[in-house]
């Protein structure tokens, strides 16, 4: 795999949308043993979705949700098991972080489940309360973390 056949797509189409929902379905929720229950968030304006390919295969997924205050929550990353490992986690945070922060965002917060929190420290990520406005409960495992961009 190289870098160079590396391609990040913010959601537009509706072939892509489909794309996205099965991604994450299966490389996120069937992990957990459940149906995507926040399907609906693909499409809505204050929520991004981008793909990450290499050529024309989708290895990546990032959800984020834009927030009040110049804030933003990473709500999904998800890299296919196969190319785990190699930066490619790394390779679409960064584009994430980059296309936030052009976009007026300066935080960027997330739950770390306590399987990702050294990928999100390693990426700069400190704990930090949540803060979530939607008041969703967290789940008692994960750890809320941002950066500012």
């Amino acid at each position: 795999m190289s870098k160079t056949r590396l391609q990040v797509r913010i959601i537009s189409s509706e072939s892509e949308k489909k794309e996205a929902l099965d991604f994450r379905q299966k490389h996120f929720f069937d992990r957990l043993g459940i149906q995507d229950p926040y399907r609906s968030a693909v499409g809505k304006k204050d929520h991004l979705h981008w793909l990450l390919y290499d050529g024309e295969k989708a290895i990546g997924y990032a959800h984020v949700q834009i927030w009040p205050d110049h804030r933003a929550a990473l709500r999904i990353i998800v890299i296919d098991e196969p190319v785990r490992g190699f930066g490619m986690g790394k390779y679409l945070m960064e584009y994430c972080e980059r296309t936030l922060k052009g976009q007026g965002v300066t935080l960027l917060q997330t739950e770390a489940s306590p399987t990702a929190y050294y990928f999100y420290k390693k990426l700069g990520y400190i704990e930090m309360p949540f803060n979530n406005p939607d008041q969703e409960p967290t789940h008692p495992d994960d750890r809320g973390m941002g950066k500012y961009l």
